[in-house]
This record gives structure tokens, sequence and C-alpha cells, in this order.
């Protein structure tokens, strides 16, 4: 993809954004594909990261936007973060749901998997983004295995936010 179509996918979604249509943001985010998406998520500029973020879960390849979306959460900006994990957990449901797909390698979803646990157990990260990149930690893992919970429950009954915990204890059931 050259240079000017990227640019003009992500004026277009952080457009519609800043209008407030988030179909049309969605629309031109599916347009645009994963590769733009990704790219608009790595902005400096939060409408833009904002647009890419409703952008993503509409994308046809939105799984290669998980490790992305895990750096947004993970960030410093709480009014990115939040939505970026909510993000990360619609697609993550939405994979769950549905036999792996083959273009999908395992490794690559322990991987994100991983990810998202990392994020879950760092007590410096909003508690929002903390209880969704939990949940998202148990999609992940319902990919490959419906049985498997997908985070270390002794490390989540042990986390100082009784939050965490209560959510890893429903979670374990």
């Amino acid at each position: 993809m050259n240079l000017l179509a990227a640019a003009a996918g992500i004026v277009s979604m952080t457009t519609a954004y800043q209008r407030g249509d988030l179909d049309e943001t969605a629309r031109q985010g599916a347009l645009a594909g994963p590769v733009v998406v990704e790219k608009a998520l790595a902005s400096t500029i939060r409408a833009t990261q904002l647009a890419a973020i409703v952008a993503a879960p509409a994308v046809e390849d939105r799984a290669e936007l998980l490790p992305a979306l895990a750096r947004v959460a993970a960030g410093p900006d709480r009014r990115v973060a939040i939505p970026a994990a909510r993000a990360a957990l619609i697609i993550a449901t939405d994979l769950a749901k549905h036999e792996l797909a083959d273009d999908l390698a395992p490794d690559d979803l322990q991987t994100w998997r991983t990810t998202f646990e990392d994020v879950a157990r760092s007590t410096t990260h909003p508690i929002e983004v903390r209880l969704l990149a939990l949940d998202t930690c148990h999609a992940l893992a319902h990919v490959l295995d419906p049985a498997a919970l997908g985070f270390d429950l002794d490390a989540a009954l042990k986390d100082p936010d009784p939050a965490i915990r209560a959510v890893a204890q429903a979670l374990s059931r």
C-alpha cells in the first residue's frame, strides 16, 4: 500500500470520528484495512487513535490488530487505553465464537494472550484496562481451548485490587 492511500484512509477515519459518525469511522477503517488501522493506532494524535480503535473491530483481519491494541491499552493515556482494551475484548470474544482460522497461528494467539495478561497484571494501568485485559486473556484462551482459563488464577487471586480478584474468581467458575 502506498503512503498516499494510507494517509487518505487515516484522514477519512479521523474526519468521520471527529464528526461523531462512528458507523462511518468503522466503515472507513474496514475499507482501509488492518495495515492502515494499525498505523492510525500508532499515531500521536488522540482523535486518530480513537478513530482506529472504533474501526478495529470492523476490519476484516482484525485479529492482526490485537498487538497494536495491547500497546495502546498499556499506554499512559487512559482516554485511549480503555477503549483500546474494550476493542481488543470485542475482537477476542468474536474469535472465541469460531474455530481457529487457517491464517491464525496458535503461537500468535498465545503470544497475544500473554501480552494481555501482562497488561492485566500491571498495577500501573487503570483498573478498567486491567479488567478488560483479563477478560481478553480469557477469550483468547478459549479460541484454542474452550475449557482454558487464560491467565494465572493464583496470581490474579493475590492481586491487590479486589476487582481483579472478583473477576478472576468469576471467570474461574
